[in-house]
């Protein structure tokens, strides 16, 4: 691919960022002090169980003094607890606690809601080639980080 095309392309990704963040917000839960950082966290953990403070920062691309910040925060507010890996102790497993999970799922339904509130403004038609668009782009951003995986 010829580099002009490619440096629109990357100029293309570089601005909708901010317009993607502008259109749908971050999460915001005006009964809390969790941040937007620390509920993607909670959703990470509430996917996946439990999980190592590199596994949180590699997912999140977030670096491991931030996430150890995020991390206690959490664990001041009652939503995670630390745990010693069974199999090696040098490792520190993060876990949601029942707490945690009730607020990610509470809040869950919240930016649901703020999100579907923007979705109704769009057509039919708008909306089905949002979503076709979305679909494509999810599919893209996968196999672009799993070859920077490998």
């Amino acid at each position: 691919m010829e580099i002009a095309k490619l440096s629109m392309i990357t100029d293309d990704i570089i601005s909708s960022k901010p317009l993607f963040h502008k259109a749908f917000g971050r999460p915001f839960f005006p009964s809390s002090n969790i941040t937007p950082g620390a509920y993607y966290v909670l959703l990470q953990l509430s996917g996946e169980g439990e999980l190592s403070m590199s596994e949180i920062g590699e997912r999140l691309s977030i670096s491991k003094p931030n996430v150890t910040t995020l991390i206690d925060k959490l664990i001041e507010e009652g939503l995670t607890e630390r745990l010693a890996d069974k199999q090696d102790r040098r490792i520190v497993k993060i876990k949601l606690t029942k707490k945690g999970s009730a607020f990610v799922e509470k809040n869950k339904k919240i930016y649901r809601d703020q999100i579907n509130e923007k979705l109704l403004t769009l057509s039919e038609k708008e909306l089905e080639k949002f979503v076709a668009s979305l679909h494509n782009i999810k599919a893209i951003l996968t196999k672009i980080s799993k070859s920077k995986n490998q």
